[in-house]
């Protein structure tokens, strides 16, 4: 399986993405601290320290090319690890105190990210850097929700229904186009296309996963219970 680099524009507006959803997430840690009275400091340099130890792992999975070389069952049980621990950490006290202590409109408008990295994709699928079924040219619909959280952010703290139907509409995108990257995966279960989707395999592509894949299903599952805790 040949992989094709992306230009490199392309792949510097990535990382910009994959950045800004990290200091999204540290920040979000560090104001919320800061309402709910923890220690700031503490906190943010904690977030940080474990955010930067999970990409290192990532990045040495990555390097080492045992996902090219084992995608059955390494790759498909990182990717089950990443969701496991987007969920988990969704849950955690560190979920909760964002759940509380953030807005509906900020929680909203974090997933706004999701609109520069679908342009990103179809740029790539342009570039034969990845398979067209992971734009909105073949099964994969996430710019909506991107789209989604920008137009209903401004409204969400007055109109919690808002904030309902995008959750919704925006984890069922979500929970699709992680559909759609399985089985546009090397996996021997997958369907049979070209390319195949080889981002996991490739350093800084792999990121996607545990950064914007694990952050929009996290960001879902908190802007769940930040709704429950308002009704």
């Amino acid at each position: 399986m040949v992989f094709s680099p992306a230009g490199g524009l392309s792949v510097l507006l990535f990382m910009a993405v994959v950045i800004g959803v990290c200091i999204m997430f540290i920040g979000a840690v560090g104001v919320a601290s800061e309402r709910l009275e923890f220690s700031v400091n503490r906190e943010v340099i904690k977030v940080t320290l474990l955010t930067l130890l999970w990409l290192a792992f990532g990045t040495f999975l990555t390097y080492t090319k045992i996902f090219q070389f084992r995608p059955y069952p390494v790759a498909l049980a990182y990717f089950i690890l990443v969701l496991l621990l987007s969920i988990g950490l969704a849950l955690s006290r560190y979920g909760n105190r964002l759940a509380l202590s953030l807005s509906l409109s900020a929680l909203v408008l974090f997933h706004g990210f999701r609109l520069p990295l679908e342009i990103i994709f179809h740029q790539w699928a342009e570039q034969g850097t990845m398979p067209a079924t992971m734009t909105w040219t073949g099964y994969n619909f996430d710019i909506v929700a991107g789209i989604m959280a920008l137009m209903i952010a401004p409204f969400a703290n007055s109109h919690r229904c808002l904030a309902w139907v995008f959750n919704i509409v925006g984890f069922a995108l979500a929970v699709n186009a992680v559909y759609v990257g399985v089985m546009s995966s090397p996996l021997p279960f997958a369907w049979q296309i070209e390319p195949r989707l080889l981002l996991l395999y490739h350093i800084p592509y792999f990121l996607v996963m545990p950064v914007c894949v694990g952050g929009g299903i996290a960001g879902h599952v908190i802007l769940t219970k930040a709704l429950l805790y308002r009704a």
